[in-house]
């Protein structure tokens, strides 16, 4: 079947001419049409009404109006948090805040293809090369450098007839220009019910547990834990320094501190996604399965601590980057029942308990023991995506025997000059070879 992805290609611009003030200054003026667009919308306006009043002389017409378009999506966003805020019984947090329009610094340069830039590759050198119109009649020329995967990539969607070139974002940071490019194509993506291998997948805290199952006879073709606790930790890092802040009027760190947690956040989880992605690709047409974690949050009702704990827990936008990802590659994703599968064995389906990371099953016939708790979870998960897909109803089970479990960080121990690649993560997997 035909599904259409998009995915974002990180670039950083070599300026060869033009000047780079230009772009500072269209910059400067995105932030005052994004903070003009959305006091205009808290008044009312329409699309058409804002982008009459927002209209400058100083600014390429395109280029104004991908800007609103962002800023609209900023306020849909916002408006959609609101409302499920205002829906709830008993609130635990404070009320969503409507976009600021209160800051000053530049804001990333929103652009459509062939109006606000163009891209095209050099037959000579095989550079990408650029354009970028950030002033009426004034360009900025050069080539684009990146990642060897990334710009073959963004080479063949120009050359391409089968893919789209999106709107892009030029931002600065550190003292260098980036341009992130969209890219967009259809897939054949097969149907879950035609996979060979079942891959369950489990979310927690601190872990991404991943195992393999060999669909029609459920031995284990392998079996990863991935650790990202150093998520939790840093959002606890952060939440503790931003409720400091907030009680002493700072403000503006408060916000510049909720940016950087919240693009650690993605890198983080954008490097995990990958990694699942790479390890489903090892094994023979496999399907990755999720928990069904609709309505989990309000299902949640613990303490205060708790529940900040858990609802920020990135269950959804994790799931989001895995599935795109998959796509991208042609692999298919689904959903099952998240009820009780981290208490639930394996291998007999009684209930069993966890002691700290292990799990035991309490059936004296079955007498279970695993060595991850949360791989017995992933292990169900994989099971119960069969059992969806062949209708099947008996009480088989899988195998008491699983390889034992290998977790596996971001980056070893001691000095790294550069993070573990994702494709090394997905590889060390313990795989059931024979």
């Amino acid at each position: 079947m035909g599904e259409e992805a998009t995915k974002t290609i990180q670039t950083r611009l070599h300026i060869a001419s033009g000047e780079r003030s230009w772009l500072h200054d269209a910059r400067l003026a995105s932030r005052e049409i994004f903070n003009q667009t959305i006091r205009l919308k808290q008044q009312g306006d329409n699309r058409t009404e804002i982008q009459k009043e927002v209209d400058r002389d100083d600014f390429l017409r395109n280029n104004k109006c991908a800007v609103v378009g962002k800023a609209l999506q900023t306020w849909d966003s916002y408006q959609s948090l609101k409302d499920w805020w205002e829906n709830q019984d008993d609130p635990d947090r404070g009320k969503p805040t409507p976009p600021s329009t209160d800051k000053s610094s530049a804001y990333p340069l929103v652009m459509a293809h062939t109006e606000g830039y163009r891209l095209t590759v050099n037959d000579n050198t095989n550079r990408v090369q650029f354009r970028i119109s950030p002033k009426p009649y004034k360009k900025v020329k050069g080539h684009l450098r990146g990642e060897p995967d990334a710009m073959d990539e963004l080479r063949d969607a120009l050359t391409s007839n089968e893919v789209d070139i999106g709107q892009a974002e030029l931002l600065y940071r550190d003292g260098v220009y980036y341009l992130h490019v969209t890219v967009t194509r259809e897939f054949d993506v097969p149907e879950p019910d035609t996979a060979d291998t079942v891959i369950g997948v489990d979310i927690n805290e601190r872990n991404v547990a991943l195992t393999a199952l060999d669909r029609e006879t459920m031995q284990t073709k392998g079996t990863l834990v991935l650790d990202y606790g150093r998520v939790k930790q840093e959002r606890q890092r952060y939440h503790t320094i931003t409720t400091r802040c907030q009680e002493h009027g700072k403000t503006s760190i408060h916000h510049r501190l909720g940016d950087k947690e919240e693009r650690f956040t993605e890198w983080v989880l954008h490097r995990l996604s990958r990694a699942v992605v790479e390890f489903a690709e090892q094994f023979s047409n496999p399907v990755i399965v999720f928990e069904d974690m609709s309505g989990i949050r309000d299902e949640i009702k613990y303490g205060a601590y708790m529940n900040r704990r858990l609802h920020k827990l990135p269950f959804h936008k994790f799931e989001t980057f895995v599935s795109y990802k998959a796509t991208w590659r042609e692999v298919p994703t689904d959903t099952v029942d998240a009820y009780y599968n981290s208490k639930t064995c394996s291998c007999c389906g009684e209930r069993g308990y966890r002691q700290g990371r292990r799990f035991r099953c309490t059936n004296d016939k079955c007498n279970l023991a695993q060595d991850h708790a949360d791989r017995n979870a992933s292990v169900n998960i994989a099971w119960r995506e069969k059992t969806k897909l062949d209708g099947n109803t008996t009480n088989y089970r899988t195998h008491k025997t699983q390889p034992q479990v290998r977790v596996v960080r971001l980056s070893g121990s001691g000095r790294v000059s550069r993070p573990t690649s994702s494709r090394f993560l997905a590889e060390q997997g313990v795989l059931a070879h024979g």
